[in-house]
């Protein structure tokens, strides 16, 4: 009884332990989470790297740092120029639009739309006027905005930061110490443990199938529409690429919600042939890179149905956030494979084949 008890005891304490485990380390999940990612994408250079360097803890520990340098370089170098761009972009963009000829313009093509869509819906909804329209004003207001919420603001950017240097440390440990890690997590199920190829395979699979393929989709997507953009005259082209590869992270409606409001803009301008030719671009560019190239790289390394891979991805979004088009998946994958592991330890082929 005494001994009943106290097993009894030690899974309430250790089921407790969990629970505050997963408060403390739930705020750290997305930087953790892409840090994983971003150490199975990269772990190959790694390894190269290590052989160069030398094995043991002092080799792995220099191989592991200069992995994450090299990381750090492939994402701010990059990031660097796009900056610069959208801030050249943006600077335009509002002398554009504190230009008192360009905001005539601005304000006739939003009172014709407004009208327009009015008389599309017989009169139900009066045509808003757009005289009042200036950008100084609410740039103003923004600016007092963002005055009056300063220390929200720092707390955002020091979030930012924060998630940032979590990232970079993760990864260098999960490049250093991950498989003795893996190897740890693993050795507490036997079951685990005898099907370690297959379990680590498939995640494995998994992060580089989703991770690549969202990175290539969304860069792919951001070009193309940039490329549109640049071509029919819409402003800040490399801005709007941007918002497009980071909406394209919601399969097929988040182009779409880049897509009409640049065909609208060349409608409001006149140019309505442009604003055709906008939408076919957008949808060709849909088709090819959402529908084609996206399920090519992604299917390959899950080899599962395509449609739970959609909702995967689409409740990852909902639960954990920017994180989920990852998280998503991997549960999914995870699951698939405890099942096999338990149709093939508990069942058997034969009763578990149909």
């Amino acid at each position: 009884m005494n001994s009943r008890a106290s097993s009894y005891f030690f899974f309430v304490l250790l089921f407790g332990v969990v629970i505050a485990a997963i408060f403390i380390f739930l705020p750290f999940l997305t930087p953790l989470v892409l840090a994983v990612a971003a150490a199975v994408i990269v772990y190959p250079a790694y390894v190269r790297i290590l052989k160069f360097v030398g094995d043991g803890h002092l080799g792995k520990t220099t191989a592991a740092l200069v992995t994450v340098i090299m990381v750090l370089v492939v994402i701010l170098v990059p990031l660097f120029f796009l900056v610069g761009s959208i801030y050249a972009e943006v600077q335009t963009l509002y002398g554009i639009l504190t230009d008192e000829g360009s905001r005539s313009q601005v304000v006739d093509a939003l009172n014709s739309g407004s009208q327009l869509f009015s008389n599309l819906v017989f009169g139900v909804l009066p045509a808003h006027s757009f005289d009042s329209f200036n950008v100084t004003t609410y740039m103003k207001s923004g600016l007092e905005s963002i005055f009056a919420n300063l220390d929200t603001v720092f707390a955002s950017l020091a979030k930012v930061a924060g998630y940032a240097l979590v990232f970079l440390m993760a990864l260098f440990f999960f490049l250093r110490d991950g498989i003795a890690l893996k190897n740890k997590i693993l050795s507490w199920s036997p079951q685990l443990s005898a099907n370690e190829g297959y379990v680590t395979g498939m995640l494995a699979g998994a992060i580089r199938s989703v991770f690549a393929g969202t990175l290539v989709v969304g860069t792919l997507d951001g070009l193309m529409l940039g490329l549109a953009f640049l071509v029919f005259g819409i402003p800040a082209p490399a801005l709007w690429g941007t918002v497009t590869a980071v909406a394209s992270l919601v399969p097929g409606l988040g182009i779409t919600l880049v897509i009409w409001p640049a065909a609208a803009y060349l409608v409001l301008s006149g140019n309505y042939v442009f604003a055709i030719g906008m939408v076919l671009w957008g949808y060709l560019a849909v088709i090819v890179v959402d529908h084609m190239v996206g399920p090519s790289i992604v299917n390959r390394g899950l080899h599962i149905h395509p449609f739970p891979i959609l909702l995967s991805v689409l409740g990852g979004l909902v639960f954990f956030g920017i994180v989920g088009f990852i998280t998503g998946p991997l549960i999914l994958v995870l699951l698939v494979a405890l099942l096999e592991i338990f149709r093939t330890s508990f069942i058997g082929p034969k009763n578990g084949a149909q």
